[in-house]
């Protein structure tokens, strides 16, 4: 089974694929948190996770979801991107692979990702 990071998406789409573990971030609910404790937090789904799906078709990312990215892309994870908008160079740096829609991001990652994940 798949564990993906997933930025930028509502869940009610990703429900449609029960066969992937999907961690969003949300940090209203980390509001007893200090900043340090949430990085941790993110740090350590991060290291769990096999992929960040991010939705690049969102008109800003928030700077936490830069901050993710950024631990993603330190520690050697795919970071998928879905949608063309460009975006700033440092978030297009951190992209590996992009795709046209959440559909195509399933399959690639189900046909490539399945290795990483049961290893």
């Amino acid at each position: 089974m798949l564990n993906v990071v997933v930025l930028g998406f509502a869940m009610e789409p990703l429900e449609g694929f029960p066969d992937i573990v999907w961690a969003s971030h949300d940090s209203s609910t980390a509001s007893d948190l200090s900043n340090r404790e949430y990085a941790l937090i993110i740090e350590k789904v991060i290291m769990q996770a096999d992929a960040v799906l991010v939705n690049l078709d969102v008109d800003a990312l928030t700077s936490t979801e830069v901050v993710i990215m950024h631990h993603a892309y330190i520690h050697k994870k795919p970071i998928m991107g879905v949608g063309f908008r460009e975006k700033e160079p440092v978030i297009e740096e951190m992209v590996s692979k992009r795709v046209v829609d959440l559909d195509a991001a399933v399959v690639h990652m189900r046909t490539h990702y399945t290795v990483i994940s049961s290893g």
